[in-house]
């Protein structure tokens, strides 16, 4: 199991296909992401940005599926359509939910990107429940 962790940076422009496939990500610059390779996966993970805190659903890999995969960090915020380009965000990454792995099609990859969603929501409901005892 891997232990929560965070990692930082500033929003840049991606290839967009996460928001052709319903699910717009924020991309994170990172110069190299090699100390991250052991990480690779799908994650139910929370953003800070400034004061406020967005569950949501992270990425880190390779992006197999896509015709020339590149290293990245991206995440999607659920309920979230404000611009964070040139944003510095943290991405808290608290579980991981699977592996990364390749899809045959983009659709196929769209239908797993729902199911990874339901999954992570449900995750965070549980991660993020207040406790009634720490008052």
């Amino acid at each position: 199991m891997v232990h929560p962790f965070t990692i930082s940076g500033k929003v840049i422009t991606g290839n967009q296909l996460g928001k052709k496939l319903g699910y717009p990500t924020a991309n994170l610059d990172l110069r190299d992401g090699s100390e991250y390779y052991s990480l690779i996966g799908v994650y139910a993970a929370t953003v800070s940005i400034g004061s406020f805190i967005y569950p949501g659903m992270a990425n880190i890999g390779f992006r197999p599926t896509l015709e020339r995969p590149s290293f990245t960090v991206e995440v999607n915020l659920f309920d979230f359509d404000q611009d964070l380009y040139g944003e510095v965000i943290s991405i808290h990454f608290l579980e991981k939910i699977r592996d990364e792995i390749r899809f045959g099609t983009l659709d196929e990859l769209a239908v797993q990107m729902k199911k990874d969603e339901e999954l992570c929501r449900q995750v965070l409901s549980v991660l993020l429940k207040p406790d009634p005892d720490a008052i």
